[in-house]
């Protein structure tokens, strides 16, 4: 004997998948390097060195050159075979749908940095001679304009009496901070080197 599913339960179960659908679309499929990740070489890559690398961030948009702020983030990863293969597939796959990734393990071998004020300024220190990329996000402002109702104009007949009112607008204008990759390849060629370079987009 079939038993019939409660209406209630049936919107619920139908909710549910929604949701699941919803979120399976938003989640996207991360396409990681081929390349073996060799954990001990760039270990090897990492330890202390006597050289420097520093800079500035520096963001243009439409003629304009926007700068990380101090206290915010750039990071330094040794370039490694796994590292170059990921920036390739970071230009084939940027997209809802598919997205370039790392490996946790291999995200973790980087050099955290903050920029010291704000104008971009950044240094890494005690670094090993190698190849090296910078990479930070720095914000832009986009305006937008909103219409936004500031009154009500009435009309009235010959004798004084309102025949309607029509709602008065007018353009109000407000910044959308928008993030933007700065990025760049950074060569250190001798121990005690001071490097210093532009990351922009």
């Amino acid at each position: 004997m079939n038993k019939r599913i409660p209406k209630i339960l049936l919107v619920k179960m139908l909710l549910l998948y929604c949701s699941m659908m919803v979120y399976a679309q938003k989640t996207p499929e991360w396409v990681l390097p081929a390349t073996p990740f060799n954990e001990a070489e760039t270990a090897k890559l990492m330890e202390k060195g006597t050289a420097v690398i520093q800079g500035t961030a520096t963001l243009k948009k439409k003629g304009k050159d926007n700068f990380g702020v101090k206290g915010s983030q750039i990071l330094l990863f040794p370039v490694t075979p796994y590292f170059t293969e990921f920036l390739e597939l970071k230009k084939k796959f940027n997209s809802r749908k598919k997205q370039a990734s790392m490996s946790p393990v291999a995200f973790t071998y980087r050099v955290e940095g903050r920029f010291l004020d704000d104008k971009g300024t950044f240094q890494f220190t005690n670094l090993k001679p190698g190849k090296y990329y910078a990479i930070s996000w720095i914000a832009f402002a986009r305006q937008k304009t909103v219409a936004v109702q500031t009154g009500t104009s009435t009309s009235y007949n010959v004798y004084g009496y309102a025949l309607g009112s029509s709602p008065i607008y007018e353009d109000q204008y407000y910044d959308v901070f928008i993030e933007n990759e700065v990025s760049g390849f950074v060569e250190v060629k001798e121990a005690g080197a001071v490097v210093n370079v532009v990351v922009s987009n």
